[in-house]
């Protein structure tokens, strides 16, 4: 099956130099508009309000030529093909949400909008924005609870192999081991071993200290997900092993 890797990005929140290592190791770069939040943001984190351009991805269908498509959030790492989802026979698709075991809500009958399966169409996307304004959901949890409510009667729930949520592993390490050997995608829910906080966002890590920040990241939480630190770090080096010389030309880039 032939498909494309792209990648929507807001202009003016991606630096040169990270957009020229998206597009050195395969990725399609795509610029898409801010979708503001609703309620002029009443009510999400801040850290929630630009998630609503999420929603750009239904319009791609007529600009790119997508018929069907799978969503990916940045804190996912793929393990194994899941072609079989580019002939998912319905409009929408995604994995159950799961919670950290001091939340009630446990294994969730909602959706996370970490993975999606859908069909990209425009008259979708324009009735989702026509709708954001009145639609009645949990603002709290942002562009995924209106995703929740959109497709709420008319979605398909995706098994956890294609959404592994990190903190079901925590939940219930019994799952967690049955997944693992036919775990397509894995969610790096609540341990980011790529992201340091502590690093301004207008600034890359190079390469060197990524991986240094990475090998530490395995001792984190007590080690509980140093399995899932050392998949990405053997991605990470693969990564560099086979572009790593294109990469480090981009930090060359102001």
């Amino acid at each position: 099956m032939s498909a494309s890797m792209i990648l929507p990005y807001i202009s003016d929140q991606v630096t040169p130099k990270a957009l020229c290592i998206a597009q050195a190791v395969g990725w399609q770069a795509h610029p898409v508009s801010l979708v503001p939040p609703p309620h002029n943001g009443h009510g999400i984190a801040p850290r929630f309000k630009d998630q609503y351009t999420k929603l750009t991805v239904w319009s791609l269908g007529e600009q790119l030529g997508i018929d069907s498509a799978v969503y990916l959030d940045g804190d996912t790492l793929v393990l194994r093909n899941f072609d079989e989802l580019f002939t998912f026979p319905w409009e929408f698709g995604a994995a159950q949400d799961v919670f950290p075991p001091h939340d009630f809500k446990a294994f969730s009958n909602t959706y996370n909008a970490g993975v999606l399966v859908f069909r990209p169409s425009q008259a979708t996307y324009e009735d989702m924005l026509a709708k954001l304004e009145t639609a009645k959901y949990p603002l709290g949890y942002a562009e995924q609870a209106f995703l929740n409510l959109y497709f709420g009667g008319k979605g398909v729930r995706l098994p956890l192999a294609y959404n592994g949520n990190m903190v079901a592993k925590e939940r219930s390490p019994e799952l967690w081991a049955e997944l693992r050997d036919d775990m397509r995608v894995l969610h790096y829910t609540v341990l980011k071993p790529f992201w340091n906080p502590k690093t301004p966002d207008n600034q890359l890590l190079t390469p060197e200290e990524m991986q240094q920040y990475i090998e530490a990241a395995e001792e984190k939480r007590d080690g509980l997900y140093r399995d899932e630190v050392r998949l990405y770090l053997d991605a990470f080096r693969r990564m560099m092993e086979d572009n790593g010389p294109a990469i480090h030309a981009c930090y060359g880039q102001s």
